[in-house]
Formats: structure tokens, sequence, C-alpha cells
């Protein structure tokens, strides 16, 4: 499977932001050149319009002398200067069709037909011409004015360019200001990834993300829940380590003791005695470290991981209780089970082994009878295990579920747990996105109440 390449926010941000400048601004520009031209060909023609008629007064007061003109070659009118080439030129058609002036650069060949009115074009000399015909009254005379295109076109891009070279100097300084706007913009984002990076594993404090904008704020609430959740897992980790070291040193003093003992024994009653209680010892030493170990995986576990599959928790809490009806049985307790056909999403062995925990829990103190039920309803599943026994004490009911708490000795009677039997189920809870409470029992006896998300199915 092919990985996604890393992309840079700062450099997608000038990419995008740089590529819409230049769009906006090559729009603009070719509004304004097209705008630029069609302007310059308007006044163009007005300037052949204003020439036509600026000539057309001149040939008024000169129109006795066309009409007496015999051989109809042009000549040049005296107003008009002999020392530059102009731009517009214009030639005179007598009364007779024939041309009787033109001006200094003007060509030999008509610039229109002697019927030709208004603008029009043509080709002479390899030359293209914008021209403009004007006739006086009664058609005495016909006055030609034209322009070389070329002379045009190059005085309009000339004039489009001097307008567009503004905005490309205003699109230089939007490109710098971008940058420089993307850069401040994107600072707190690199000096926040900087911090993270330096943060050390078990820092108390997490990183300051207040400068960050306002759209990234929920990022860093995820990341301080992120490293917030690491912190609890380090924790979990070392007050498990620590609290099983210490836990441990007192059956491995124990066994150690009964070995002693066993060894002394001068009577085959001692020595079976002796070898009992370090079986008993080995056992409770064993379930320990099967507790700290399950709960050490739970604790690497996340709630994704456990969303598996869907499970019967009804079926489940029958499958579980069966287990402990021989065990019931002999110690002369009713296991009763009561269960709805509502399901949840997660993984099933965990599960079990919460309710394992509770009915361990439960038969450790139980008098007589003990109740397991499974309800859903309003979105949740309840999975509620309660017994006759003497219960909690206020004190043991708010850090029942703690690790390695083993309850009050002064008012629970003493059991040989390992005070991870709740706090298993709490993370199995915790897990599958539910809570735990502790609730009354039968008749003042103790009770534990699992909630959980329910499934939908379909």
């Amino acid at each position: 499977m092919s990985e996604t390449a890393p992309w840079s926010l700062r450099r997608r941000l000038l990419a995008m932001l740089g590529a819409a400048t230049l769009v906006a601004w090559s729009a603009s520009s070719l509004w304004l050149y097209r705008a630029a031209i069609t302007e310059s060909d308007r006044l163009s023609d007005s300037a052949l319009d204003d020439a036509a008629h600026a000539v057309l007064a001149v040939v008024r007061n000169e129109a006795s002398e066309l009409t007496e003109s015999k051989e109809g070659v042009g000549f040049e009118l005296a107003v008009i200067g002999q020392d530059r080439h102009n731009d517009i030129v214009y030639q005179v058609r007598g009364p007779n069709g024939l041309m009787v002036f033109r001006s200094h650069g003007a060509p030999i060949a008509p610039l229109a037909g002697p019927h030709d009115r208004g603008f029009g074009y043509a080709d002479i000399g390899g030359e293209r011409y914008r021209v403009y015909s004007l006739a006086i009254e009664l058609d005495a005379a016909v006055i030609h004015v034209g322009e070389r295109i070329s002379r045009r076109r190059a005085l309009a891009h000339a004039s489009a360019v001097r307008l567009l070279a503004p905005g490309a100097a205003l699109m230089l300084a939007l490109a710098l200001a971008v940058a420089w706007a993307v850069r401040r913009t994107t600072e707190p984002v690199v000096r926040y990834a900087r911090s993270l990076d330096a943060l050390a594993p078990d820092a108390e404090a997490g990183v300051d993300g207040s400068s960050l904008p306002l759209e990234l704020q929920p990022v860093t609430r995820a990341i301080d829940g992120l490293l917030e959740r690491v912190r609890d897992s380090l924790l979990r980790e070392r007050t498990l380590t620590a609290d099983a070291a210490h836990e441990l040193r007192t059956p491995l003093a124990a066994l150690r003791l009964q070995a002693q003992v066993a060894r002394r024994s001068r009577s085959p009653r001692e020595l079976a005695a002796a070898l009992d209680e370090l079986l008993s010892g080995t056992d409770r030493a064993a379930r320990m470290v099967d507790s700290v170990l399950a709960l050490a995986r739970l604790d690497a576990r996340t709630g994704a991981q456990m969303a598996a599959r869907e499970i019967a928790l009804g079926e489940l809490a029958r499958l579980v209780v069966a287990e402990f009806q021989p065990l019931a049985q002999q110690r002369g307790i009713a296991l009763f089970v009561g269960a709805d056909e509502a399901a949840v999403r997660g993984d099933q062995e965990a599960l079990a082994i919460a309710l394992r925990n509770l009915l361990r829990n439960a038969l450790r103190h139980a008098r007589a009878r003990i109740e397991v039920q499974v309800a859903g309803g309003d979105g949740t599943v309840q999975l509620l295990v309660r017994d006759d026994g003497p219960g909690f004490s206020a004190a043991s009911a708010r850090r029942a579920f703690h690790r390695f708490y083993r309850g009050n000795e002064a008012d629970r009677p003493p059991h040989d747990g390992a005070g991870l039997g709740l706090a298993l189920v709490l993370r199995v809870v915790q897990l599958h996105g539910g809570s735990v409470a502790i609730v009354d029992g039968i008749d003042g006896g103790a009770g534990v109440a699992m909630t959980l998300p329910q499934h939908a199915p379909g």
C-alpha cells in the first residue's frame, strides 16, 4: 500500500495564494490590455475624424482652386510641413475624382475609392491603413485620412504596457506580502510543533497552544487529551509495576516461610500442612500475576481495538454464570441470572473477564444469594451484579476501583484477592466507552453496575 507523501502547509498556502494572485492578475491584465487596445483604437478613429474635418475646413476655402485644376496631379497643401513624417496622412480628391492634394508621407495610390465614405481599411505598398473618408457639399471634394495599422498597433501596445507596468509592480509587491503573511500565519504552528517535539514523555504540563488560530484549537485540545492519556498510561504502567513488585513480596515471603516450615517438619502431618499452605500461597501468587498481566494487557489496548464485533451481552452473562454455578452450589449460594437480548460492540474476552471478577467478589462475600441482570434501554445496556453480603462502607466504596485496594478489614472480611478485580472491571468498561458504579445490593449487600453503549443492529 502506497504511503501519502507529507506536505507542507506553508508551501501549499504559498502555492495556492500565489496561483490565485497570478490568475487574478493575469485575468485583470488581459482585460486591461484589451480595454487599452479598444480605447486606443477608438481614440485613433476619433483622431482620424478630427483630422478629416480639419482638412475639410481648409478645402472649403480652396474649393474654387480645386475645380479649376486640369491635370488632377496631387500637390501638397502649404499648411502641411515638409520636414517630418506624419502619423496621420490624407489625400484630397477634386470634383472630377482625381487626386489634387496629398499630405507629406501619404501614398500616391488612393487610400479609398471616390465613392467610399466613413471608416474602412486599405492595403497599399505592403502597409495596411485605417482610413476615414469625408466629402464636402455636392461632392465638390472628398478627403481620405489614413493611419498605418502597424503604427497604430505600436502606439496601442506601448500605451497598454505603460498601463500594465504598475500592475506588474503591484503583483510583485502582493506576492511578497502573501509570502510574509503566510510565514507570519504559520509561524505559531511551527513553534507549536517544535515545542511538541521537545516535550519530554513524562512532562507534567503540555504545550501552550493559545497562540494558534481558532481553526487549530480543536487540534490542540485533541493533542492535549492525547498527551494526558499518554501520561496516565505511563503513570499506570509505573504504578502497576511498583505496586505489583510490592504486593508480590508478601506472598513470596509467605512461600519462603512455608517452605522453611516444611523443611523443618518432623511428622508427616506437619509436612502435609506446610505443603498445603505452600500450594495455597502459590495459587494466590499465580492469581496475582495473572491479574497483573491481564491489567497490563488492557492498559496497552485502546477503545478502537475493543470495538471488534457485536456481542449479545445477555448470552455472554448466561455462559459466564454457568461457569460459576458449581462453585456457588458448593458454597450453598443461589446464583440467578436474568438477561435481555441486548447487544454491545466490544471484546467478548475482556467483558467476560470483567464479569468473572465481579462474580468472584460476589461469591467471596455473599451469604446466600447472587443476582446477575442484563437490561437495555435509552441507548445503553446495564450489567448488574448484586449479592447479599456485608456491602461496602462509604470509605471502601470511594476506593473500590483503585488498584491493589483490598478494602477495610474492619468492615469487610479478609480475603485472598489481589485487589485488582474491580480495577480490571473499571479498565474494561472504560475501553468500551461506558461507566461503572457501586450500587445497593440485596438486603444491604453490595452491587456493581456496568453501563455500556448499546449497539443498534443494522
